[in-house]
């Protein structure tokens, strides 16, 4: 920093900070008055600015935070410790492009300040790229191979990535250089619960909640593990207290109504799995949890449809990510279980066109006609299928069907106007266009197909 902010280096300002973390929010709210009253008397007072947005920062204040390390900015370019400031400001806000080229600006003015480094992997890790972040931290550790904090982002980084042994092993040395950081605890505990150590995983959620009785989180792991250890009490102690602190945590009463299931009362179990699926509604987990529970009452009609939601749930998730194998396999076991599902057919009908299938979807969709004669949508979804097939009479007489019960049905309209067409009779295909255009007027591409329909039906024939 220039002249006048002497005496605000880093460790200088982090000692500032500490002194004021003892005064309270009201001290910190004095201290920012003082530091107004000197900035309103010299706006150029670049020190009082750098401290203001520090408290700021303290504060929770992001956007004043950076708009103060802004000005400091303004005043000296060059001033790593604003860059770096308004870095980590603007990181909190979530503009992570902004702080990005902070910490750049930062890493290039002074190229060993390891937080730095910290920051900009953060900030990486904040975007997605989670290999630029580990790059990050490994010169940071480099640089201060002492800092917690380093170890710490580095292991929550390796669990994005799915590397939980690297994980373990960082968040471990964190532990060691800072023993009292709960949150080191709680994801060393994930890590070590991903790669099945769960008695290690207990053991770090106990620490967890050594240091923080109402940390929720670890908690609510705790008594997911409990579970999967088959300690049922102990589970449910968890998820008692985690509804404690949070009465509408879905997720904790799941936990709390499968530990019941498991201890033979179901009917509470029932109610809490309602109140979670209330919240939370089509959840898998919650369902089958529900499903299993009616089994064990002897409620098989209930049991049954909690099995069907789960399969149709994830028969539609899996269509959406193209797994259309397995898509038609849940969908065949809803069928199997209740012949006449209206929706198990549709879904199913739906994977087999998407994988070229067009004849069995065809066997769907008559199913779906048969259980539904009255819905324009069947005689479509078969008319869509039969041409795809060049079952050319067959799509007609379905469109016509699906137009009859929807007389406003564009899309089996156009359809219709594309097979009359093909068969031949475009002075049809002219009246499906003219009434497509008078339900949407604004459609060019209709436009188009009626010009060379009547193109067609004007042309001299033979």
């Amino acid at each position: 920093m220039a002249e006048e902010n002497e005496g605000t280096e880093a460790g200088d300002a982090g000692e500032f900070l500490r002194m004021m973390e003892a005064l309270g929010p009201e001290g910190l709210g004095r201290m920012i008055e003082w530091l107004t009253e000197k900035i309103e008397e010299n706006p150029q007072d670049a020190e009082s600015l750098h401290l203001r947005g520090l408290l700021y920062g303290q504060m929770g204040e992001h956007r004043r935070a950076a708009e103060d390390y802004g000005r400091v900015i303004a005043l000296d370019p060059d001033d790593a410790e604003a860059r770096l400031g308004r870095a980590h400001a603007n990181c909190e806000l979530a503009d992570y492009g902004l702080a990005l080229a902070d910490y750049d600006a930062a890493i290039r003015l002074t190229p060993g300040d390891g937080a730095a480094h910290c920051g900009r992997g953060v900030c990486r890790a904040q975007m997605g790229d989670l290999a630029g972040a580990v790059g990050d931290f490994d010169i940071a550790i480099l640089l201060a191979p002492e800092d917690a904090e380093v170890y710490y982002n580095r292991g929550l980084t390796h669990g994005e990535m799915g590397e939980h042994v690297s994980a373990v092993a960082d968040l471990g040395r964190a532990i060691e250089l800072y023993p009292e950081l709960p949150e080191a605890h709680y994801s060393r505990g994930m890590a070590r619960r991903d790669l099945g150590e769960l008695e290690q995983a207990l053991e770090d959620f106990d620490a967890a909640l050594a240091l923080e009785p109402n940390h929720g989180l670890a908690r609510y792991a705790r008594g997911i593990t409990r579970l999967n250890l088959e300690r049922f009490q102990e589970a449910l102690d968890d998820f008692n207290a985690v509804l404690g602190l949070d009465p509408d945590s879905a997720a904790a009463l799941r936990g709390r109504g499968v530990a019941l299931g498991n201890l033979g009362r179901n009917e509470e179990a029932i109610r809490d799995l309602d109140r979670s699926l209330a919240l939370a509604p089509d959840n898998g987990e919650t369902l089958a949890a529900r499903g299993l529970a009616h089994a064990s009452l002897e409620e098989h009609e209930l049991a049954v449809a909690d099995y069907t939601r789960v399969r149709y749930n994830r028969g539609t998730s899996r269509t959406r990510l193209g797994r259309y194998e397995e898509a038609v396999a849940d969908f065949s076991a809803i069928i199997e279980l209740k012949p006449e599902d209206v929706g198990a057919h549709t879904g199913r009908g739906y994977a087999h066109t998407l994988l070229g299938q067009h004849e069995k979807a065809v066997r769907d969709y008559c199913r779906l006609v048969e259980l539904t004669p009255e819905d324009g949508f069947a005689h479509h979804a078969r008319g869509c299928a039969r041409f795809a097939l060049e079952h050319l009479d067959g799509a007609l007489e379905d469109f016509g069907w699906a137009i009859a019960l929807d007389s406003e049905d564009a899309a089996s309209l156009r359809h219709r106007a594309a097979l009359y067409r093909q068969l031949g009779q475009p002075d049809k295909a002219v009246a499906d266009y003219d009434e497509i255009l008078r339900l949407d007027p604004g459609d060019p591409s209709v436009g188009e197909e009626r010009r060379l329909a009547l193109e067609e039906a004007e042309a001299p024939r033979g």
